[in-house]
């Protein structure tokens, strides 16, 4: 039985997506606000799950909710980073988003880590390929590369013990997402001042 620490580090995703969220959102990036909403709740289930003391009964939604909007969060980061988000075509994108994330979790739940990392590895390329016009223009490529490094060397990490794998990841997983969305935030602020 995993003990109620490990809310912790849960509570601090939903502590960041909260925060970045609204600023997201007020910005006119609601495909990213989107984004750490899923992040958000699939977090919050977990701060149910220990701190109330339901690591078994809640075990399945933790574990389905942090795949499906994990994935969900991921394919719209990489949306937002291809197509720049914030106006026409969100909502087609976050339809389109929400279908395949719920067919891979429905009939390829095995592939659900490979799509992960494919949508960042997407998101990496298409913000160094098309850098956002920005004095911080590193920061969405630098949040990528957190994630991505996060999923493939921490999260279940063998060398570490599970509770401090369990709390890093998360702690990393709150750091990536307050670094894109301040990158975002950033770009979008500068690319909206008017021309000297």
């Amino acid at each position: 039985m995993m003990p109620p620490h490990y809310a912790l580090s849960d509570a601090f995703i939903v502590l960041v997506t909260i925060f970045a969220g609204n600023a997201l959102r007020r910005n006119g990036q609601n495909l990213l606000a989107f984004s750490m909403a899923c992040f958000g709740i699939a977090a919050a289930v977990g701060v149910v799950r220990f701190a109330g003391g339901l690591q078994d009964e809640l075990a399945s939604l933790h574990s389905g909710a942090s795949q499906y909007l994990g994935l969900v969060g991921t394919l719209a980061v990489a949306s937002a980073c291809v197509f720049r988000g914030g106006g026409r075509g969100d909502a087609l994108r976050l339809g389109i988003i929400l279908f395949v994330a719920g067919a891979g979790y429905v009939f390829a739940r095995p592939l659900l880590a490979p799509f992960f990392i494919l949508a960042l590895v997407i998101a990496f390329i298409a913000a160094i390929a098309r850098p956002f016009s920005s004095q911080q223009k590193w920061l969405v490529p630098i949040g990528v590369v957190i994630m991505l490094a996060n999923a493939i060397f921490i999260r279940r990490a063998a060398w570490l013990d599970e509770a401090v794998s369990w709390h890093l990841y998360h702690v990393l997983v709150a750091l990536a997402l307050a670094v894109l969305a301040k990158g975002m935030i950033v770009t979008e602020r500068n690319m909206r001042k008017p021309l000297a």
